[in-house]
């Protein structure tokens, strides 16, 4: 029959390794303990045997014992240290227990703060010199207890320093990872951004080829019958429209697959200079809209260009949208610095337009929002710009400055 299995508690203390830099300082503070017993011994050499060696041999024990402890009770061992150092001293041993005194002293220095740094020294130099001056040693003992105190500080500064260098290379970690985390916030940063554009240009692709396709699909549904021919148009301009807006979408996603190295040539920018074929669409979808240009027109940069493209596009296809068959005007005024897009648009037809107008001003603000009006503000707000949008006479009118960041001419 098996016997019981010991408690858990004695197999932890069976199963735990012990620390090797504790076995490391138990060793150092045996070999520490027989080099002072053989100085205490060799400095007693003219004193008789008696309760003062013994004193004497215990408080080097003790001392040494400190030393093997000074990882575990960094203050008690210091403590210790020094009061043993003291009582050596003073009962006429030794005074190089001082060593032992620097040992926990470099410990406790190196792993404890205190905001008066210099007490904890202090205290033990005097210590330490008071047992110099109590004890009975040679001729020489001024410099005994320069020597000794000496000893004492070096060690305390020692630790000072190698706390003070920990907590640099701690420092120095942490701003580390710091960065690391600001880089990889940026790299977050820059997906969300990179998401936003996606989400526009899609947005600008869909909404306005289906809202020409959804306008032309109403005419041909209303004249099927009576005009054949126009409805055989309708159809013509619906397959073009939907074609390009196929085409853009897949320019588009041929760009997110190809993360690296992307062809120029597959990447969806229209520009200004492609507001004629705009203009043609819309008129296609029955509004009458004037195209007027101003200032000498120039190669924008690009991106400035395709938004700049995108928010007359937005714009006209709100027209479409919401004004249906309209007269509409669309002005581009090439600045110095800065690029003007205007759209303005007579209002629907009935008795109504004012209020119409004041209605749809409402609706697109809550209709469209984080796309429509919203997402041109965005567009113009990226390059210091801005956009306006309200009533106009008995229409709406669309207004947005962009800063092209450069010097025109």
């Amino acid at each position: 029959m098996s016997g019981n299995p010991p408690p858990r508690q004695v197999q932890s203390f069976l199963t735990r390794r012990p620390r090797p830099l504790v076995l490391l300082d138990f060793a150092f503070a045996v070999l520490l303990c027989v080099g002072l017993l053989w100085a205490d011994a060799r400095s007693g050499a003219h004193h008789p045997a008696d309760g003062a060696h013994a004193l004497r041999t215990a408080g080097i024990v003790f001392a040494a014992l400190a030393v093997a402890a000074r990882r575990l009770r960094p203050r008690l061992s210091f403590a210790v240290a020094s009061l043993c150092a003291f009582a050596v001293a003073a009962l006429g041993g030794a005074p190089q227990v001082s060593v032992c005194v620097a040992v926990t002293g470099y410990t406790l220095a190196s792993t404890a703060e205190y905001a008066f740094w210099w007490v904890p020294p202090g205290v033990a130099g005097l210590l330490m010199a008071s047992g110099v001056g109590i004890g009975s040693v040679s001729s020489g003992w001024p410099a005994v207890l320069v020597a000794n105190v000496a000893i004492v500080c070096v060690g305390w500064f020692a630790g000072l320093a190698a706390r003070e260098r920990r907590k640099r290379i701690s420092a120095a970690a942490e701003q580390e990872a710091e960065r690391e985390r600001q880089h990889a916030a940026r790299i977050r940063q820059a997906a969300i951004d990179e998401r936003l554009v996606i989400a526009r240009e899609l947005h600008d692709i869909v909404a306005h080829s289906m809202s020409l396709v959804a306008v032309r699909a109403g005419v041909a549904r209303m004249v099927m019958d009576s005009d054949p021919g126009q409805v055989v148009e309708t159809l013509g301009i619906v397959e073009t429209t939907t074609r390009q807006a196929l085409h853009e979408m897949r320019l588009l996603v041929e760009v997110l697959r190809h993360e690296d190295a992307v062809d120029p040539a597959l990447t969806p920018t229209p520009g200004l200079a492609d507001t004629a074929a705009l203009a043609d669409q819309i008129r296609s979808a029955g509004v009458d809209l004037r195209l007027d240009i101003r200032g000498t027109a120039r190669r924008l940069p690009a991106a400035v260009d395709l938004s700049a493209y995108r928010i007359a596009q937005e714009a006209l296809t709100n027209v479409v949208r919401h004004a249906g068959p309209t007269r509409a005007a669309l002005r581009i005024e090439y600045r110095t610095e800065e690029v003007v897009i205007e759209v303005t648009d007579s209002g629907p037809a009935g008795p109504h337009r004012r209020e119409d107008a004041v209605l749809r001003s409402a609706a697109e603000s809550a209709t469209t929002a984080g796309h429509g009006l919203i997402g041109m503000r965005e567009r113009a707000a990226l390059f210091d710009g801005y956009l306006r949008a309200g009533p106009h006479g008995d229409g709406f009118r669309v207004r947005a400055l962009l800063r092209t960041g450069e010097t025109g001419s």
